[in-house]
């Protein structure tokens, strides 16, 4: 059988359960008491041997497999595992993930383990030798009791389905599942037998007090289970017994498999790259849709304008479903700090406690894959540059360990990810000294330099406070990056913070990256498009007095002054008509207001990524077809409040 059809399959899978064993390995260093933890450690690590080895890497198998033998002390230790060996096993799983990249991009694991598995070996003869000197009445003491059954006794029988690739592993699973339910007495294969299991059927002799319907739905969702029963032990006897009602077995199979069925099939994995043709097809039904709807407004058809407001009315729950489809839980991101934070605040020789809140709030997978690198930066920053060490927190009144949070909510179209600390927040003083050593700022300039321009310089390219540069931050990349990747998806990154007392930086996204809810506007005669959750309000200029402050145009409202674009030279054109509106929109942790032409009013545009060369030099951050076919440009507020000119500058003193 040709196994590399399965290889996409076994890249997802191999790379969740690396993904779960890391967070669960520094879960259970927390608290080795954990039992449901140390649990999940062992289906984990088994599911990825046996799927290793069933697709013929043997090196990761092997190094898996002696993984399972440290994971087994585990279980034997009450206190847990000394810090060494938990270092030997992440540095293991780093191995693996390494292999598992190997294999995506050159089909070979590249990878040798000999020196880990003779790590992980020294680890097993330390315990080993621990426990020769032990008494002798504990050894004795430790030998398995007779099983004694003092409940009802269920079998369960799991067919899987013909095409099941990897059946040890299923079988593994089909174990592991009932052992959350019950306790098995045995089966078949039997669990020291699961590794050359190749057949079709896994039958175990549970004792539960569940009922069958719960035990099959158990079963059910294990992958590539066709069917399952689960009947009473002295009926499962008495049947095995009675050859002659095989019809009444056969009628039961068939009920138990129809709901194992509908079980398994509450789930389906589908491939990421369908997705997005499912999405760019339904942009393409939006953009049609809203050529209908301008075409009915011109044509006198009895019946026509009912009909379109019907397909209008399902094509947008159909759009709404489609990008349901694509959310995930902000978690896929967050299951990798807990690994970072433990790794760096050791290496830093800080005492942090991670707090993440949120993790169920979904985001579009799009946004989700680009958000780690930037959330990286964020913390190690905050570990390297905002938390104190333990004696200068104890000296400033301070609890020795700090705390480290990570928050994801949503906010109306909106989802809003923050990373906070309580460390010594933002030094303007100190970020004043460093910019004039680099030259962003002149002299003259120190005088009036607070938390805000602070903030600002932080975002500069190649800025950095650290007096040496390491692998951990300083290196002048971070925060210019965390605003770059941000800005390309349409998000906003700001920074507020209290010397002495901590630090905030808050991502603000949007939750789909294809489908926009925009105001279109004109501007030098040209539609643009303003993302609509930026926008706070839209006023008549000749409703309100426009002021020259300092050589630049403010329009007064009220009790406040905004600074007045002029979007068409904003945008880098010229003015066709003078403008009669001005949009009200947030850039950063300001509000501008934008003078344009005409107000349009409000559209939902399937956008697409501009040529670098043009994104670059004007405030723009991509583009849409609009229905008569002309092209409308997507405003990128946070630009505003920095022209292209002055952005150009800036890198060019910071080189």
């Amino acid at each position: 059988m040709d196994i590399s059809e399965y290889l996409p399959m076994f890249l997802a899978e191999a790379r969740e359960h690396l993904q779960g064993l890391n967070l669960a390995v520094v879960r259970v260093e927390e608290d080795p008491a954990d039992r449901e933890t140390v649990d999940e450690i062992f289906r984990a690590a088994h599911s990825l041997k046996g799927m290793s080895a069933t697709m013929g890497f043997a090196g990761v198998a092997a190094l898996t497999h002696e993984m399972e033998n440290v994971f087994e002390l585990l279980r034997q230790r009450k206190g847990g595992l000394e810090r060494e060996a938990i270092d030997v096993l992440l540095e293991c799983l780093d191995a693996l993930e390494a292999a598992v990249d190997a294999i995506d991009a050159e089909g070979s694991e590249n990878l040798d383990p000999a020196a880990l598995i003779a790590k992980l070996q020294r680890l097993i003869r330390d315990r080993d030798a621990e426990e020769d000197e032990a008494p002798a009445e504990t050894a004795a003491g430790s030998a398995a009791p007779d099983i004694e059954v003092d409940g009802p006794v269920v079998v369960v029988r799991a067919t899987l389905a013909e095409d099941a690739m990897m059946p040890a592993v299923r079988a593994f699973q089909v174990l592991a599942a009932l052992g959350e339910h019950g306790r098995v007495l045995r089966s078949t294969p039997a669990e020291d037998a699961l590794d050359d299991f190749s057949g079709s059927v896994v039958e175990a002799w549970l004792e539960t007090e569940l009922e069958a319907e719960a035990i099959i739905a158990a079963v059910s969702a294990v992958p590539d289970v066709a069917s399952a029963t689960a009947e009473d032990a002295s009926v499962a006897a008495e049947a095995e017994a009675d050859a002659a009602e095989p019809e009444q077995a056969g009628d039961g199979q068939e009920r138990a498999g129809t709901h194992a069925k509908k079980s398994a099939s509450s789930t389906v994995r589908v491939d990421a790259d369908r997705l997005d043709v499912l999405m760019h097809l339904m942009g393409e039904l939006v953009v049609h849709r809203t050529q209908v709807e301008s075409l009915v407004s011109q044509a006198n058809v009895p019946g026509l304008a009912q009909a379109v407001q019907d397909l209008t009315r399902s094509s947008q729950a159909l759009q709404a479903m489609v990008m349901q489809v694509r959310m995930i839980p902000v978690d896929a991101v967050f299951l990798r700090f807990p690994r970072l934070v433990r790794d760096l605040s050791s290496k830093l020789d800080k005492k942090v406690e991670l707090v993440l809140t949120g993790r169920d709030t979904e985001l579009d997978r799009t946004v989700v894959d680009a958000l780690g690198d930037p959330l990286v930066h964020l913390v190690r920053n905050s570990l390297d540059h905002g938390i104190e060490p333990p004696e200068v927190r104890a000296a400033a009144g301070k609890p020795e360990t700090a705390t480290l949070e990570i928050a994801a909510r949503h906010a109306g179209g909106n989802v809003e990810i923050s990373v906070s600390d309580d460390g010594r927040g933002i030094d303007p003083a100190a970020v004043a000294r460093k910019a004039l050593d680099r030259g962003l700022i002149g002299p003259e300039q120190l005088e009036g330099f607070d938390m805000r321009a602070a903030i600002e310089t932080l975002f500069a390219p190649g800025f950095s406070t650290a007096e040496v540069t390491s692998d951990i931050s300083g290196r002048g990349v971070g925060m210019d990056a965390v605003r770059t990747t941000i800005r390309e998806l349409g998000g906003e990154v700001v920074l507020n913070s209290t010397p002495g007392q901590g630090t905030v930086a808050l991502i603000r996204l949007p939750l789909t990256l294809a489908i926009m809810s925009t105001l279109l506007v004109d501007a030098a005669g040209r539609p643009f498009a303003i993302p609509l959750d930026r926008v706070e309000r839209t006023l008549r200029i000749a409703d309100h007095v426009v002021r020259s402050v300092a050589g630049r145009a403010m329009l007064v409202e009220r009790d406040n002054v905004f600074p007045l674009l002029d979007a068409a030279a904003a945008l880098g054109h010229q003015a066709a008509t003078p403008p009669t509106h001005a949009v009200l929109v947030r850039s950063g942790d300001a509000r501008i207001a934008l003078a344009v032409e005409q107000l349009v009013g409000q559209r939902e545009l399937v956008t697409r990524p501009l040529p670098p060369e043009v994104a670059d030099s004007a405030a723009v951050s991509g583009g849409a077809v609009l229905s008569d076919g002309s092209i409308a440009l997507i405003v990128d507020c946070d630009a505003l409040s920095q022209p292209p000119v002055s952005r150009h500058e800036t890198m060019a003193r910071a080189a």
